[in-house]
């Protein structure tokens, strides 16, 4: 091999490593402000049964405050269309709080669904940050 041909295989080899390596730095740094971005909430629900209360679910609410202030955190309760419960709380820079109540089917109140023609029991949790119009999470599930 010519000494031309080595200069030019050693300039490419350069190249395709300062790209890897460009690309591999961007992707650890995205994924490292991603997961600093705020306040996130996540609300899960899981399906019980028991022989004395029947079926019922267990909603929970998760709040992680990513943020480097405290938050205040209104989680909202509706029961079809009426609101249930109302809880408020402030979770501090860093910090995470968990919350939970159970729902009982036959406590919900049955609303019409004019689209699929049926009746439906139906609750809807909503969470507010900093008394903001808008909220950060909204989630409705169907009984």
């Amino acid at each position: 091999m010519s000494n031309d041909k080595i200069r030019i295989f050693y300039i490419l080899s350069l190249l395709f490593l300062t790209g890897t390596l460009v690309l591999f730095a961007q992707g650890v740094f995205s994924g490292l402000s991603a997961g600093s971005t705020g306040p996130v909430a996540e609300i899960t629900r899981i399906d019980l049964s028991d022989v004395f209360l029947g079926n019922h679910s267990f909603i929970s609410v998760s709040l992680i405050n990513n943020d480097t202030i405290s938050h205040t955190f209104s989680i909202n309760t509706f029961f079809g269309k009426e609101l249930a419960d109302s809880f408020n709380t402030t979770v501090n820079s860093s910090g995470t709080l968990e919350y939970g109540t159970y729902i009982y089917p036959e406590e919900l109140p049955v609303s019409q669904n004019e689209t699929i023609n049926s009746t439906l029991r139906i609750a809807k949790f909503v969470v507010y940050m900093d008394e903001q119009p808008v909220p950060i999470k909204e989630t409705s599930f169907i009984f």
